[in-house]
C-alpha cells in the first residue's frame, strides 16, 4: 500500500484522483493545523483521505495503523520532512518534486533571477548577499542558525532527503539540475500526475479565439517570473497600435512591494495596454483569457507555470520562455513547438502560430499527457516503488 503526503492545494483533487484510480489500496495524508473544517482546495471526501496534524499526532501511529510499504511525498515542504524524520519503520520513500523544492536551495535559488530582477533584490536587502553565501554552505548556514538560536530549515530537509529514495517527475532536466547541485543517490522514475483534461480544466475541445493577439507575462507574483527582465525584451518590440492587452497575473504571494514595483513598470512601459491579474479568477474565466492570448511569455529561469504552458501551448499559443530554463530543454526533447524570447521575440513578436505548429503541438502533449498515456505511468510508478 502507498501512502501519500500531500498539502489542501490546487492540484491535490487531481493527484487524488489519478493515483485512486490505479491504486485502490493507497491512502492521502492531508498535512494541515486544522482538525475539522473545510479544505481550502480538496474537494475529494472518501474514506482514504484523512487529515493529520503534524503539531499534535504521530506520524508511526499513522504507519504502525496503515502499514504502508512506501510514502510519496508530494513536494519536499517542512513539514514532510520533520515526519520523515521521525518514521521509525524502514521504508521505501518517493519524492515527486514540484519545482519550487528544487529551486528553492540554498545553492540554485540564486541561479533563478534574471539580471534586473537580481538587482532588484539586492537593491532591497542589503543583508542578501551575505545571507545567499552562508546558506549556500553547511557549516556556515549551521553555525549561523545556532549562534542565532533559530531552526535550520535546510538541515531539517537535507537529513530527511538522505532517507529518500526516488526522485519522481515527468521533467527529467530537474532532476539533472538538482543533481549538478547536490550530490545523491536517488533513482529518477519518470511520471506526470496531471492528464491533458486537468490541464485544461476538463475541455480538450477549446481554441485560441479567431482574433486572439493579447500576451500573458509570467504566472504569479514570484521573483522567479523575472517581470522586468521580460518587460525590458518586449518593450523594444511592443506595438501600441495594436491595442493589444498584456495580462501580468500577480494574484499569488504576498510581497506588496515587489508587486508595486511590476506594477509601476508595466503601467509606465505599456500604458493602457498593462493588464495586471490582482484577485484569484476561477479556472473557466481564466480559460477565457488565455483564448484572449496569442502569446505566452514566461521568462523563469526554472521549472514553472507549466500548467499554464501546457494549456497555452494546446491553445495554440506561441510560448516564449528562457534558452536556461529546464523546461525549454524539455519542450525540444520532446519536439514541441517553442520560442526563445531573447533571440525570437524580436522576430516574431505575438504574432499567432503557425496552424501547423499548433497541431502539431496538441498531437505531442496528447501522446504525452492523455488519461490512458497518464494512467499508465502512474501504474508503472507504484509497480517500481512498492
Amino acid at each position: 500500500m502507498v501512502l501519500h503526503f500531500v498539502i489542501d492545494e490546487k492540484v491535490t483533487d487531481q493527484i487524488i484522483e489519478n493515483f485512486s484510480s490505479v491504486d485502490k489500496d493507497c491512502y492521502f495524508l492531508i498535512f494541515t493545523s486544522s482538525e475539522e473544517g473545510e479544505y481550502n482546495y480538496i474537494s475529494k471526501r472518501a474514506k482514504n483521505v484523512m487529515r493529520f496534524n503534524s503539531q499534535k499526532e504521530d506520524i508511526n501511529g499513522v504507519m504502525e495503523t496503515l502499514k504502508p510499504s512506501v510514502v510519496f511525498i508530494h513536494a519536499f515542504h517542512i513539514e514532510f520532512a520533520y515526519a520523515i524524520l521521525k518514521i521509525k519503520a524502514k521504508i521505501k520513500i518517493a519524492w515527486y518534486a514540484w519545482g519550487f523544492d528544487v529551486y528553492g536551495l540554498p545553492r540554485i535559488k540564486p541561479s533563478t533571477y534574471g539580471p534586473l530582477t537580481n538587482k532588484y533584490l539586492l537593491n532591497n536587502n542589503v543583508n542578501l548577499r551575505f545571507g545567499r553565501l552562508i546558506l549556500k554552505y553547511g557549516l556556515l548556514r549551521k553555525t549561523f542558525f545556532f549562534l542565532k538560536k533559530e531552526e535550520d530549515r535546510y538541515t531539517i530537509i537535507f537529513k530527511a532527503l538522505r532517507k529518500v529514495n526516488y526522485f519522481v517527475s515527468y521533467i527529467e532536466e530537474d532532476f539533472s539540475r538538482f543533481s549538478k547541485y547536490y550530490s545523491n543517490k536517488l533513482i529518477f522514475v519518470y511520471c506526470p500526475f496531471s492528464n491533458i483534461n486537468q490541464y485544461l480544466g476538463g475541455s480538450k475541445t477549446i481554441f485560441l479565439k479567431k482574433n486572439a493577439s493579447n500576451l500573458l507575462v509570467g504566472n504569479s507574483n514570484s521573483f522567479e517570473s523575472n517581470h522586468l527582465d521580460a518587460f525590458q525584451i518586449i518593450t523594444k518590440h511592443h506595438d501600441v497600435k495594436m491595442k493589444s492587452k498584456i495580462y501580468v497575473p500577480l494574484s499569488y504571494s504576498n510581497d506588496n512591494k515587489y508587486k508595486d514595483c511590476v506594477l509601476k513598470k508595466g503601467r509606465d512601459l505599456f500604458g493602457d495596454s498593462f493588464s495586471p491579474l490582482l484577485s484569484f479568477i476561477d479556472r473557466v474565466e481564466y480559460i477565457e483569457i488565455l483564448r484572449s492570448c496569442s502569446t505566452g511569455i514566461f521568462y523563469h529561469l526554472r521549472q514553472q507555470a507549466m500548467g499554464n504552458i501546457i494549456a497555452m501551448l494546446y491553445l495554440g499559443c506561441r510560448v516564449y520562455l528562457s534558452s536556461n530554463n529546464p523546461a525549454y530543454s524539455f519542450f525540444i526533447k520532446n519536439n514541441i513547438k517553442v520560442f526563445n524570447l531573447e533571440t525570437e521575440y524580436p522576430i516574431f513578436k505575438n504574432t499567432i502560430l503557425e496552424l501547423s505548429d499548433i497541431n502539431h503541438n496538441r498531437l505531442v502533449l496528447d501522446s504525452l499527457f492523455n488519461e490512458e498515456k497518464v494512467f499508465n505511468d502512474i501504474k508503472n510508478l507504484v509497480s517500481i516503488i512498492s
